[in-house]
């Protein structure tokens, strides 16, 4: 059954591995998409839009710097890439290890490290997101940073349990 178990890590950890590498090279490649979006949740816009009152009344956290902006983004897009290529690092070890060519515990450890920063990079989205007060007019992307916790989480749960 140890055999099974490092297997079914293997590809518990490659599904949001590949998911992660999928979006950090769109985000390389069209950084419009989703920078956009990040200025408007950071600027508070879909708010605005929607929810006038609330826009009137919660505004102040509003952050309409475009260079904020862009480093806020340049951030995001760095820190997906660095742990994508953790994590991807941790699929390729557990792969080896689930074909016994090295340490399954050495596997596990690289494997956890990314995703453990999946994860945080999911928990830093929902946490800023409740400054600009995202649930209000990006609900969506919000409803997203909380399923891809709990699927980092999931997976956290079976490599350390």
């Amino acid at each position: 059954m140890p055999h099974m178990l490092i297997w079914v890590q293997f590809f518990m950890v490659a599904m949001p591995t590949l998911w992660l590498v999928l979006g950090a090279l769109e985000n390389i490649r069209a950084p419009s998409a989703n920078g956009n979006m990040v200025a408007d949740a950071l600027a508070m816009r879909p708010m605005r839009d929607q929810f006038p009152d609330l826009y009137a009344a919660l505004g102040r956290n509003r952050i309409e710097s475009p260079s904020a902006h862009r480093w806020a983004f340049i951030a995001i897009v760095t820190s997906e890439s660095i742990v994508a290529l953790v994590m991807l690092a941790g699929t390729l070890a557990l792969l080896l290890a689930a074909l016994g060519a090295i340490d399954a515990e050495t596997a596990r450890v690289l494997a956890t490290l990314g995703v453990l920063g999946f994860t945080l990079i999911w928990s830093a989205f929902l946490v800023g997101g409740q400054w600009v007060h995202y649930w209000a007019g990006a609900e969506g992307a919000q409803h997203t940073h909380f399923m891809l916790t709990i699927w980092g989480s999931a997976v956290l749960c079976l490599l350390v349990l």
